[in-house]
């Protein structure tokens, strides 16, 4: 920060004889910028500083703007005619630029040709703080806490400093308070992996660092993924009656691309969100209706790999199946089917249940409305027979098929009729009373 400075210099003649003299007044020139930082793009009330010199002696007044290694930039005022005592202003806009520390110089040079200067600091900080989280950064995470660092640069200190957490649908789901250093620049954080004092469930989190530095001028980090896996245990549930007015379409397999982007074509023209619970070897099959669908802000699910009858299997085969389909959905959309997780048919036991709650799935989603649209019937039909049955928080079950693609415009249009509107699971979630579950550990 460049210090305020007063540098005055003086030069007296001796008599030539002992007759009384005047004294001779040096020259003070005193210079302030208010405000000492401001924002050239923002409101007329703090988008310049004005540049207040008084001078004690009758001269010539010169004003400049230079950086902080003393480089002059910009004139304000050239030498002017100035009485003792008198008080000048001028204001800057910091037009054209960039964001930094500066000086305004003022000079005052007397008719003796003695020199007084004096320097006010100010900031001009128009783009606010430049934010990075920095490296390494903790991509794979089973527990916390891990540490996040978070640099900044910028004019200014900074008055506070979040990282912003983002699920995988898009929603901000929190923010934790970083804690800023000794020249409060930038901060540390030893991050437990809780929010609003519950521990985070397993998913694919993105993380955002936001700053606020002393003028209100804010700032953002690029975007990194956190891959959090940890084990919890698992719940059956079937419907969400505390989720109000929303209902939940999910749709199974996904074993037709174009079925798939059917539905993802109506969903994107009605403005609706649902959930897929795709098996994995359908998304290496259809890796971009896979991808798109995440882009879309819809929720997934596992389904296992490729469809068993889990209870047929030991836990290691079922691990094994439900693993499969993590692994693919993060090679082929960095994406996680974790915390929601729907066994094929809805047939489960007790090793079923451990396997899910070991790899994370905090939700054992099954469903209280199915049309059976498996068996293909008419559109119309198949419309009857969701919304004859359709309820707050219902849960229903479909399939990604032709023909309840075709179906899908209609039925949304009539749930919305009666009140309901469709949703994915994370959106039903929040907004149910039900508070999500703790993890384990």
């Amino acid at each position: 920060m460049l210090p305020i400075a007063l540098l005055a210099t003086a030069l007296f003649t001796a008599p030539l004889a002992a007759s009384p003299v005047e004294p001779v007044v040096s020259p003070v020139v005193a210079v302030q910028a208010e405000p000492a930082a401001f924002n050239p793009t923002a409101t007329l009330r703090v988008n310049q500083t004005t540049i207040t010199v008084t001078s004690t002696v009758a001269g010539t007044l010169a004003l400049s703007v230079a950086e902080a290694d003393g480089t002059p930039i910009k004139q304000l005022l050239p030498s002017t005619a100035v009485t003792a005592g008198s008080t000048t202003s001028v204001t800057w806009d910091g037009a054209r630029v960039a964001d930094g520390r500066y000086g305004i110089h003022a000079t005052l040079t007397d008719a003796a040709g003695v020199v007084a200067e004096s320097i006010a600091p100010v900031a001009v900080d128009a783009h606010g703080p430049q934010v990075t989280l920095a490296r390494p950064f903790p991509v794979d995470a089973t527990d916390g806490p891990v540490t996040v660092s978070i640099r900044t640069t910028g004019p200014l200190p900074l008055k506070r400093l979040d990282l912003t957490v983002i699920d995988q649908t898009g929603t901000d789901v929190g923010t934790v308070r970083v804690p800023l250093d000794a020249v409060r620049t930038s901060g540390t954080l030893r991050w437990n992996l809780r929010l609003k004092g519950r521990s985070l469930l397993s998913g694919i989190y993105t993380l955002r660092a936001d700053a606020v530095d002393e003028l209100g001028v804010t700032g953002s980090s690029g975007t990194r993924l956190l891959r959090l896996r940890r084990s919890t245990k698992t719940r059956i549930v079937y419907s969400l009656p505390e989720a109000k007015h929303m209902i939940g379409l999910s749709f199974d397999d996904c074993g037709n691309a174009s079925a798939w982007d059917g539905i993802l074509d109506a969903l994107r023209t009605t403005k609706a969100k649902t959930t897929f619970f795709c098996n994995g070897v359908n998304v290496r099959s259809f890796p971009q209706q896979a991808r798109r669908t995440v882009a879309e802000g819809h929720t997934i699910g596992s389904h296992t790999w490729s469809h068993p009858e889990l209870p047929t299997l030991s836990l290691a085969a079922q691990v094994s199946q439900i693993q499969g389909d993590i692994d693919i959905w993060w090679s082929v959309a960095r994406a996680s089917p974790a915390p929601f997780f729907r066994p094929p048919y809805g047939l489960h036991n007790a090793t079923t249940l451990a396997a899910a709650s070991s790899l994370g799935f905090a939700y054992t989603m099954l469903w209280n409305v199915d049309p059976s649209d498996y068996l293909h019937p008419s559109q119309a039909e198949l419309v009857r027979r969701v919304v004859s049955h359709a309820r707050a928080g219902a849960i229903v079950v479909m399939h990604v098929d032709p023909n309840t693609a075709a179906a899908l415009p209609e039925l949304i249009r009539q749930l919305r009729a009666i009140g309901l509107e469709p949703s994915s699971l994370e959106q039903m979630f929040a907004g149910a009373a039900r508070l999500m579950p703790r993890a384990r550990g």
